[in-house]
């Protein structure tokens, strides 16, 4: 994994800076108000309890950048974004990794969600992974448009396989895209827009 080089400062696309870094325990609360600012319909299709600060706790309780990798965006002392890396290292999809991303509605429409994605990117080549994957229910448009628009195709559709938190079932879109590839029509898109793939257009 690339972690020393973090704290990383980016620039979104209005010109304002952002702070990257992975996740420590110490941002619990940050991580905790974080989520609890996201609209009732965003945590609703989210797949954990993420308004119960138990469910914050357990995750800041067993960090293991081995198998879930978090990497936060602040604006101040603010979290405004969240992307992990999930991966088993030894098991028969360790050539695969999950990505998931979640940002605040404060920052959406600035780059930033492509900006995180690329951390998530360039972690996933540093450890040799073959594909990414993400997952979401197929009543999450928005969602399925910024995977599109980085690169991932839907690869199949599970019926009834999400429930939300009210207890509806929802069919489940697996999309997916090669690592290498991903990352090289990243950087190509960065470089030609501004010299550089931490910002964008």
């Amino acid at each position: 994994m690339i972690l020393d080089e973090y704290p990383k400062e980016v620039n979104l696309r209005d010109g304002s800076k952002v702070i990257l870094r992975p996740v420590v325990k110490e941002d619990e609360e940050a991580l905790y108000q974080f989520f609890k600012g996201l609209s009732k319909e965003d945590r609703l299709y989210l797949r954990d309890d993420v308004a119960n600060r138990d469910v914050i706790r357990g995750w800041m309780e067993n960090l293991d950048y081995e198998k879930v990798l978090p990497i936060l965006a602040f604006d101040g002392d603010k979290v405004v974004a969240d992307a992990t890396l999930h991966r088993n290292p030894h098991g028969w999809m360790r050539h695969v990794g999950e990505i998931r991303m979640s940002v605040a509605g404060s920052h959406r429409g600035r780059g930033l969600a492509r900006i995180v994605a690329a951390e998530i990117f360039q972690q996933a080549v540093g450890l040799g992974l073959d594909k990414l994957v993400a997952e979401m229910l197929t009543i999450q448009n928005n969602a399925q448009r910024v995977f599109t628009r980085l690169g991932f195709v839907q690869e199949a559709i599970l019926k009834d396989h999400g429930m939300d938190a009210k207890g509806k079932k929802h069919d489940l879109i697996i999309m997916s895209n090669d690592v290498t590839t991903l990352w090289e029509n990243w950087t190509d898109y960065a470089e030609s827009v501004s010299g550089t793939w931490h910002m964008e257009d």
